[in-house]
């Protein structure tokens, strides 16, 4: 089970201009993203899930990754927000920021984006998910923290609402 990589992410990854794929999830990965990926102009997929990275969530640096079609951050220490500039990314199809304290609320942009996954489940973003969300075609898996009596987001398309007692059990304190 996981990659065995421990340490920071290495700024010197930015130096490799024609990387398409970095995929450095599962391991023991500390430290911020740095924000010297932001330079990767022919990224495809950015993996970093499942390791204790820190920092914003989606560094403002990674809104210029215009070839990006899949980012995944979840389950990380990850804060901040999710900027207005993720519609900038429209050739993004997954986007996971699920299980991370990351605030604030779901920017509009989100719905210029053709999303076929989403992650959303443990923040505590707030908001309402973006009717262009749930269009045609509709995001395969959509998951967000939207049950409950009061739910901090509402998702009308969502394909898995997580529950009050699911939300309970977030791993920001398991870190």
């Amino acid at each position: 089970e996981g990659n065995g990589l421990a340490g920071t992410l290495p700024t010197e990854l930015g130096h490799l201009s024609d990387l398409k794929f970095l995929y450095a999830e599962q391991g023991n990965m500390g430290g911020t993203i740095p924000t010297e990926l932001g330079q990767l102009s022919n990224l495809l997929v950015l993996d970093l899930d499942y390791n204790y990275l820190t920092g914003p969530a989606i560094p403002p640096a990674l809104y210029n990754l215009w070839s990006l079609v899949q980012l995944d951050v979840n389950d990380n220490l990850l804060t901040g927000t999710i900027d207005s500039a993720i519609g900038d990314l429209k050739n993004l199809r997954f986007l996971q920021v699920g299980r991370n304290p990351i605030t604030g609320t779901i920017p509009e942009e989100l719905g210029t984006l053709n999303l076929v996954l989403g992650g959303f489940e443990n923040t505590l973003l707030t908001g309402i998910m973006p009717s262009s969300v749930c269009g045609d075609p509709s995001p395969g898996q959509l998951v967000a923290d939207c049950a409950g009596e009061i739910p901090r987001l509402v998702c009308d398309c969502c394909s898995q609402c997580l529950e009050t007692e699911q939300l309970a059990e977030s791993n920001f304190n398991d870190r």
